[in-house]
Formats: structure tokens, sequence, C-alpha cells
């Protein structure tokens, strides 16, 4: 079993910090918080520099940043998720509120990060909104020469049940120059039955148009 630990920065003032505070160490006392840490990031600015925190109270849950006020039941599912869970957690809750920097700080530094967008992509159930934050971040490692590497995991959600989530796919497999996802684009628009057909004979060219082919 994965050590259950969580990293908790405050700051003199802070209204909410007590709260969450008063909430870790219960949870450690019944056992299921193995180790809490308190920084006060008065007294040790460095360590909340070094992680980019910029509001108290912010917490690490097994090595993944959180911050503002949750229920007792959220840091509990939170403690009960593998790493994959939290890096997902964390990317529905930041761009559900508009934290698009540290969403985009999240998948830029880790890959279990990456994995949680893709897997958030496939997932029917993510809204709209949190979609609009993880094209944004997609095109980014896109320019960054780093969605090559996720073409498996592209032409997995092109094959998708969910149009919707298919579509994207075939979006995003229009950013690559590879042969593969040219093939899989032009499989696509060639098949008289794929209901994406249209859309994927445009994809291609849009692409020829831009001259991502050259």
């Amino acid at each position: 079993m994965n050590q259950r630990k969580i990293e908790l920065f405050v700051m003199p003032g802070c209204p909410i910090c007590p709260q969450m505070e008063r909430l870790f160490r219960q949870l450690q006392q019944e056992g299921k918080l193995d180790e809490l840490e308190i920084v006060d990031i008065a007294r040790n600015p460095e360590r909340a520099s070094e992680l980019g925190i910029r509001s108290a109270p912010s917490y690490l849950v097994n090595g993944v940043l959180f911050s503002g006020l949750k229920r007792r039941s959220e840091i509990e599912q939170l403690l009960g998720q593998d790493e994959g869970g939290k890096w997902r957690s964390l990317l529905v809750e930041e761009l559900s509120e508009g934290g698009m920097q540290t969403a985009r700080e999240a998948v830029l530094e880790h890959e279990a990060a990456r994995q949680a967008l893709f897997d958030l992509l496939g997932d029917a159930e993510t809204s709209l909104v949190v979609r609009i934050g993880l094209s944004a971040i997609i095109e980014e490692l896109a320019e960054r020469g780093l969605l090559e590497a996720y073409q498996p995991r592209l032409l997995q959600l092109a094959q998708h049940d969910d149009e919707r989530i298919a579509l994207d796919g075939l979006y995003y497999l229009s950013m690559l120059k590879t042969p593969e996802a040219i093939e899989a684009l032009s499989r696509v628009a060639a098949d008289e039955t794929h209901p994406l057909r249209q859309q994927a004979g445009e994809l291609l060219q849009e692409r020829d148009a831009s001259g991502s082919l050259h």
C-alpha cells in the first residue's frame, strides 16, 4: 500500500488554513494519513517557491498539489486514489475553476499528468470546459514537439465510439507529421460509411493548406 502523505502550506492571516490543518491532523490521528508536514510559507518561502505555490492553504497529496478549502470526503477520496486519479482530479479542478496555468505546468512537467490528460479526453463524462482547456494544452504539446510520443493514445481516441471524442482524436492527429497520423486521417476520409468522413477530409485539406506536410 502506498504511503499516504500530505504536506500542508499555510501562512499567517489565512482564514481557512487552521480548518484544513485540523482536518489533516484528525485524519492522521484516525490512521487515515501516514505522514503530515506543516510548512509555514512565511518562514519557508523557498519551499513554496520551488513548487510554484501562490496561495494558502495549498497541499501536496502524495506529491500532487491542490489548494483551497475541501471537504473531508474529498480529501479521503484523494488519499484513496492512485497517482493517475490524483492528476485527473487536479486537472479537472483547475480547468473547471480557471486555473489554466497550473494545469498547463502540471502537464508539461509530469508524465503522469500527461497520461491523465488523455484519460480525461477519452472519458465521455469530461465536461466541455475541461475539454477546451485540455485542447489548448495539447496544442502547446504539439508546438513543443512533445505530442508525437502520444500518437498511440491519439489513435485510440480517433477510434472511440463517441463521435465527439473520435473527432477530437482526429483533430489532434492532424497536428502530427507522422505517416501513421496521415494514414489514419486518410482512411477515415476514404470510408464512405464513416460518420466523420467529411471532417477527416477537411482536416487533411487544412493540413495541406497550412503546409504541415512539408
